[in-house]
């Protein structure tokens, strides 16, 4: 049996979309899988599968202090490198302790682990899954050591043209997927509100939501019984609260914080349309999970939205408040809407499909 070396995040109930590819494509019967990963704090993590051990080591997990005194930003940089470096040497030992055929790292920072495969002639692949292919992308060091990749997996299209030339081969397309035995739609009773779920970072665009939602309310006094409910935590959560208060937005817009996995389905199902207000984004999950519970889906016109939503969905460029806004009302309005459609899109995004896309390639 063919035995694969996987470094990524992991799943928890807490946060099920970190670490969520990874873990689902190790769910196979024909290999046996090493997951070495890290977790935040005290969790929940998901039922670890049949064919993977699991190795959990101290990762760093704290928020980079971008806005900080400089030496906070010296500290930190300091603490980031001696956790990579100190997890990747675990990677390494574990690597020849398995006597693994493959290494396949989810993150650039652990390419140390990749090169000693290489050096032992082990085979070796990345997956790309979003914000880490900009720290990459004009990084010489790593288009040097990044010849010791079999093949290159990328989960957004936008970065394929880019990636290609990094590496110099094809990069092929993968995608996430969904679980729809547990993201259902409940049939039930939907509330006026609107939904995102998100990261509380500069390239969610949850300015640009929260400007056009503040639009769209003002602009349509009935229908200012509506709510915008955003879940999620991030560095930008403090601004964006602050930001709802001097906007008198308090009835209207709710922060509600990091919310497991239950907690979002429930969320899903009570509200009557998703927002994905994002400036970038590798593939969401949150999207097509929004899809799955029943909901009216709006998206900015970025990455890999364009191959969920086709030409039916609700698409608009990102960082325009005022195209959330007449978005919001169109959908409203929409007794239309085509949710047929949504259920064909969700039946091509299965777990089942992106471990067959990936069992072809590696098998090849």
């Amino acid at each position: 049996m063919i035995t694969i070396l996987r470094l990524a995040s992991y799943p928890t109930y807490e946060e099920s979309g970190r670490g969520l590819h990874c873990y689902e494509i190790s769910k196979t019967t024909q290999t046996k899988v090493i997951y070495l990963t890290w977790f935040r704090k005290k969790c929940n993590p998901f039922k670890i599968p049949k064919n993977v051990r699991l190795y959990v080591r101290k990762f760093y997990t704290y928020e980079n202090p971008k806005k900080s005194n400089f030496f906070k930003r010296i500290f930190f940089n300091i603490y980031r490198l001696f956790r990579v470096f100190t997890f990747s040497l675990n990677g390494i030992y574990l690597l020849f302790k398995h006597r693994v055929d493959i290494v396949h790292i989810h993150s650039p920072m652990f390419i140390a682990v990749s090169l000693f495969g290489c050096l032992f002639r082990k085979k070796n692949y990345i997956t790309f899954h979003g914000e880490d292919f900009f720290k990459i992308k004009n990084k010489i060091w790593y288009k040097i050591l990044s010849k010791c990749f079999d093949n290159v997996f990328s989960i957004s299209p936008r970065y394929l043209e880019t990636l290609k030339k990094i590496h110099n081969k094809e990069i092929i397309q993968v995608y996430n997927g969904i679980d729809i035995e547990v993201y259902q739609n409940f049939q039930q009773k939907r509330k006026k509100q609107i939904v995102a779920v998100a990261n509380f970072k500069y390239q969610k665009g949850l300015k640009f939501l929260v400007q056009g939602f503040s639009h769209f309310i003002s602009n349509n006094p009935k229908f200012n019984n509506y709510k915008l409910v955003i879940a999620g935590r991030g560095i930008l959560f403090d601004e964006i609260d602050l930001m709802t208060k001097k906007m008198n937005l308090s009835k209207n817009v709710f922060l509600v914080g990091q919310k497991n996995r239950d907690e979002l389905i429930k969320l899903y199902n009570e509200s009557e349309i998703f927002i994905l207000s994002s400036i970038w984004e590798g593939f969401a999950k949150v999207l097509i999970e929004a899809m799955a519970c029943g909901c009216k889906v709006i998206s900015t016109n970025v990455d890999s939205a364009p191959l969920v939503l086709e030409d039916w969905g609700y698409m608009i460029n990102h960082s325009d408040f005022e195209a959330i806004s007449s978005s919001i009302k169109k959908i409203i309005e929409d007794d239309g809407y085509q949710f047929d459609k949504q259920e064909n899109v969700l039946k091509k995004f299965t777990w089942r499909n992106i471990r067959k896309l990936y069992y072809n390639e590696i098998f090849n």
